[in-house]
C-alpha cells in the first residue's frame, strides 16, 4: 500500500507531503502543486492501493450535525453526503464574527480582533465547536479559522472546499464515511483520511504500540532536529529495512516536519498491523475519525480532569484576549 500524508494549510504554497512506498521500503518527500486535486491524480497513478491522508479535519461534531438535520432536514446520511450532496446551505463556508451569529448551517468563525470569548462560541454552539476525537486528541475547535495558536479552520474550510470542487468525486473515497479501511482499500480507488500530526508523533517515536500523546516543541529547529534523528535511529524502521529521504527538508521547517512524522507514523501502524481505526476514535455517520488513534493509549479519568482543567483556565471567557493571527 502507497502513504501520503500532507501538511494541509488554507494555502497551497505551505503544503508539504511525504510518500511511503513498503515495497521499496522508503519514505521520501513528494513534490507537488499544492492541490487536492494533483494528489489524488499521483495517487491515483500508482501501483497499488493508495492511502491519502490529509491534516485537516474531516468530519461535523455530532452536537452540530444533529442540529443541522433538526434545522436543515436533507437526505443526506453521512458528513460526506452532505458536503457533496445539493443540500449545502448557502454561505456555509462564510465565517461568523460574534457568537450570536453561529449556526450549523454557518459554522466557522473568524473572531474581532482584539477580546473575544471561544467560550461564548461554545455556548452558542450548544458544545457542537469539539468532536470527541478532538477532545481525546486535546486539539483545537475545527471551525475557528483564526485568532488561536494552531488554529485549524482555515485549512479545514479549504479542504472541504476542494472536495466539493473535484472534477469527478467519485474517483476518490473519504474514510470512515465509505467504509471501514480494509474494505476501501480494496477498491480501486484512492482513500482521503484525517491525519494529527501531534498523533503521529508518539506513533513514530515509541518503543512499542500503543503509545500515549507525545509533544515536540517542532517550532525550534533544535527540537526538530533531534526528533528526527531519534526517528531515524528507531527499533522498527531497522527492523523494516525502511529508509527515510529527506530529512533536511523536515529539519529545516514545520510543514515537512508534520508530513514526514505522519507518513512514518502511518507507515508504522501498516507495517506493525497495529490499529488505524476503531469504534472508540471513528463514527461513520457526522464525526469522522483520525487515522492511527486507535493506536494511542486512552486517557486514564485523572488525565481527562487535568486536561479539562488546562483546556477551560486557557479558553476562560473572563481571560481570553487574542489577537486576531494568520
Amino acid at each position: 500500500m502507497n502513504i501520503i500524508a500532507v501538511d494541509w494549510s488554507k494555502d497551497t504554497g505551505k503544503r508539504s507531503a511525504y510518500i511511503s512506498q513498503p515495497v521499496s521500503c522508503t519514505i521520501s518527500r513528494l513534490p507537488f502543486d499544492g492541490s487536492l486535486e494533483h494528489l489524488i491524480s499521483h495517487a491515483s497513478s500508482l501501483s497499488g492501493p493508495a492511502l491519502i491522508g490529509i491534516d485537516a479535519a474531516i468530519g461535523l461534531p455530532y452536537a452540530s450535525w444533529r442540529r443541522l438535520h433538526h434545522g436543515y432536514p436533507g437526505p443526506t446520511r453521512t458528513f460526506v453526503d452532505f458536503l457533496l450532496g445539493p443540500s449545502l446551505p448557502g454561505g456555509f463556508f462564510d465565517p461568523v464574527a460574534r457568537p450570536e451569529e453561529w449556526l450549523p448551517q454557518r459554522p466557522f468563525i473568524r473572531p474581532p480582533r482584539g477580546r473575544w470569548s471561544l467560550q461564548a462560541f461554545i455556548d452558542a454552539s450548544d458544545g457542537g465547536l469539539y468532536r470527541q476525537i478532538d477532545r481525546r486528541l486535546n486539539a483545537n475547535p475545527i471551525f475557528v479559522t483564526s485568532g488561536l495558536p494552531g488554529s485549524v479552520g482555515s485549512g479545514t474550510r479549504a479542504l472541504w472546499r476542494e472536495l466539493m470542487m473535484l472534477k469527478d468525486s467519485s474517483a476518490v473515497r473519504v474514510w470512515p464515511f465509505h467504509g471501514p479501511l480494509a474494505r476501501l482499500l480494496r477498491g480501486n480507488r484512492p482513500v482521503i483520511a484525517e491525519i494529527y500530526p501531534k498523533a503521529c508523533y508518539g506513533i513514530s517515536l515509541a518503543e512499542s504500540l500503543p503509545t500515549p500523546l507525545r509533544s515536540i516543541a517542532k517550532t525550534k529547529e533544535t527540537a526538530r532536529r533531534q526528533a528526527v534523528a531519534e526517528l531515524r535511529g528507531s527499533g522498527w524502521l531497522t527492523s523494516h529495512r525502511v529508509t527515510i529521504t529527506d530529512v533536511d527538508d523536515a529539519i529545516a521547517n514545520e510543514d515537512d516536519f508534520d508530513a514526514l512524522f505522519s507518513a512514518a507514523a502511518l507507515t508504522r501502524v501498516l507495517l506493525e498491523k497495529a490499529r488505524f481505526e476503531s469504534p472508540e476514535t471513528t463514527d461513520r455517520v457526522a464525526e469522522g475519525g483520525v487515522l492511527g488513534a486507535a493506536s494511542l493509549m486512552a486517557k486514564t479519568r485523572a488525565d481527562t480532569r487535568t486536561s479539562s482543567r488546562k483546556s477551560s483556565a486557557a479558553r476562560s471567557p473572563s481571560e481570553a484576549v487574542i489577537g486576531q493571527s494568520k
